[in-house]
């Protein structure tokens, strides 16, 4: 269990838990007047939650995920949380959304481990599951931007994370499929420490390129003022 300041997260029949990345880029992701809401993905149902929680009252969240369990899993949870018809929950293959379904913010918690040659799972047990969500053979960069560039309005955001190593991939192959990068946040564990992770903000429209830094913990190994100040509408403690 997961507990944020407005709702509350079950996680035990999800494969990949709430962690800090995650939070990261829900409380860097920012709705603001957004209508039409769609998080690929889901899981627990954390980003949706947190997107409901900042955006418009009379936005509309769909959280859609592979895996069967994630999703009966974030049903619940939204079902519990103060948004129980804000957010529709789907089971489905990002490829079997609606063609005509548009949206003008979309956020993405991708797979983004490579899987390993010749190795293969049958993703029947909580580990395989795990490694099903965690791997790009289930969702590859390529296949996500271009659902993205077809399904975000022209004037949308969109907003995901990938390995810090992969940060000049990611916007090459994304600038190839026609997605601009905005804004790059660059995540480290500390000050010592290289950033591992980097949250994109594209779209279609050429904006000021923006770079920001986030680290996540001091010299005393308490979560920094910064990531407080970031999280601090979601974490208890904050």
């Amino acid at each position: 269990m997961f507990r944020c300041k407005q709702f509350v997260v079950n996680q035990t029949n999800c494969a990949m838990k709430v962690n800090t990345d995650s939070m990261i880029l829900g409380s860097w992701a920012k709705p603001n007047q957004s209508a039409h809401i769609l998080d690929i993905g889901t899981g627990t149902g954390i980003l949706a939650l947190m997107m409901a929680q900042q955006s418009l009252a009379s936005a509309k969240i769909t959280a859609i995920d592979i895996d069967e369990g994630a999703a009966l899993q974030a049903s619940a949870n939204v079902e519990a949380s103060p948004w129980p018809t804000k957010i529709a929950v789907q089971h489905t293959k990002l490829s079997d959304l609606a063609a005509d379904n548009t949206f003008d913010f979309i956020v993405s918690n991708p797979p983004y481990f490579d899987q390993v040659k010749g190795h293969s799972h049958a993703y029947n047990s909580q580990s395989d599951t795990r490694e099903q969500a965690r791997q790009t053979v289930s969702l590859t960069p390529a296949h996500l931007f271009s659902f993205v560039i077809e399904h975000l309005t022209s004037t949308g955001e969109f907003y995901c994370l990938y390995p810090f190593t992969r940060e000049s991939e990611i916007t090459d192959l994304a600038a190839e499929i026609g997605l601009v990068t905005n804004r790059i946040l660059r995540v480290q564990h500390n000050d010592q420490r290289p950033p591992y992770v980097t949250v994109f903000c594209m779209s279609k429209q050429h904006k000021k390129s923006v770079i920001e830094n986030l680290v996540v913990r001091d010299e005393t190994g308490d979560y920094s003022s910064p990531f407080k100040a970031l999280c601090r509408d979601f974490y208890l403690r904050f």
